[in-house]
């Protein structure tokens, strides 16, 4: 349909079938960290903090029902694979009761009603990887062999990260398995068969984190190398459609010639680096600023007035 990537503004715009014709024969990939949840849930709904944690099963109840219209929203702009880590190495070190729910959670990610039809209406295929050999045995079981529920064609995959320990130990440990198996060592594809179940995987294009730049938290593990990392300052949980369209468009568009002559590139260049290297001097991304409690993002880039909105439309 699309000779060349629309413009920031036409992509804004359009419907989501034709996003969906653009993105979805490319098998973008996104990662996404789910951090925040907490605090976005307190925002919404209290005016002060909590006196106890009588609020937890709302907040599940949100989040799982966050996480459906996500997962419809992605499917529906064409995204093929995302993956989603959900439990990490440091996780029972967090408060009790919040662990407890999180493990309730998880479990919930093949049985809530609102994600099942999530999964079903988007043809979403669910897979779980990870070390799953700490969890309650019921638990691993399930995560391991979730509900035949899926009588159809996955039209796109959703990986959940559940990797209780260090993904390298068990990375080492399947590539032993291997080797002590077949005789041979393992290769790359071998590596992603045994940790994801399909070795078609590619490294990833994009992570979506939250409130501070990441790099291997978030990236899925033996997938890294090639992703373009961004940021929101509320939890993706919420992201909005503004917001996954304005990324696409940025990924789609918006990208590094690695194989540039600088000699060719056009004339204004140069004076237009001058000038944002020059406003830009004592910049750092990814500062962060705590107050009380949290940790906020601050403003970082200073643009100069050459390079005026018109120019960055283009």
């Amino acid at each position: 349909m699309f000779s060349s990537i629309p413009s920031r503004n036409e992509f804004l715009n359009l419907p989501s079938e034709d996003i969906h014709d653009l993105i979805y024969d490319r098998q973008i990939s996104i990662s996404l960290l789910l951090n925040g949840t907490r605090r976005w849930y307190l925002a919404s709904h209290y005016d002060a903090p909590p006196s106890d944690t009588s609020y937890f099963p709302h907040y599940l109840e949100m989040v799982l029902l966050k996480l459906s219209e996500l997962l419809t929203m992605l499917a529906e702009h064409g995204v093929y694979r995302v993956f989603i880590p959900v439990y990490s190495w440091y996780q029972p070190s967090r408060n009790p009761e919040a662990h407890k729910f999180l493990l309730r959670g998880i479990q919930s990610l093949v049985s809530y009603p609102g994600l099942v039809e999530a999964y079903t209406r988007s043809k979403w295929g669910i897979r779980f990887y990870g070390d799953t050999s700490h969890f309650p045995d019921e638990l691993a079981t399930l995560l391991r062999t979730p509900p035949p529920y899926m009588n159809y064609e996955p039209q796109g995959y959703i990986y959940y990260g559940v990797d209780v320990s260090n993904p390298y130990n068990h990375t080492l440990r399947l590539a032993h398995e291997f080797s002590q198996t077949r005789g041979i060592a393992a290769k790359w594809e071998d590596m992603l068969e045994a940790y994801y179940g399909d070795r078609r995987l590619k490294p990833l294009d994009i992570l979506i984190g939250f409130n501070r730049i990441y790099s291997k938290m978030g990236i899925p593990h033996l997938l890294e190398g090639w992703e373009i990392i961004y940021v929101t300052v509320v939890t993706p949980l919420v992201l909005s459609e503004f917001s996954l369209r304005t990324i696409l468009h940025d990924f789609l568009q918006n990208r590094h010639d690695i194989g540039r002559d600088y000699k060719d590139i056009h004339p204004n260049e140069i004076q237009r680096l001058k000038q944002f290297y020059a406003a830009n001097a004592n910049t750092i991304l990814g500062l962060t600023q705590k107050y009380e409690d949290l940790v906020y993002p601050l403003p970082t880039i200073q643009w100069p007035d050459m390079m005026n909105n018109s120019e960055k439309e283009d």
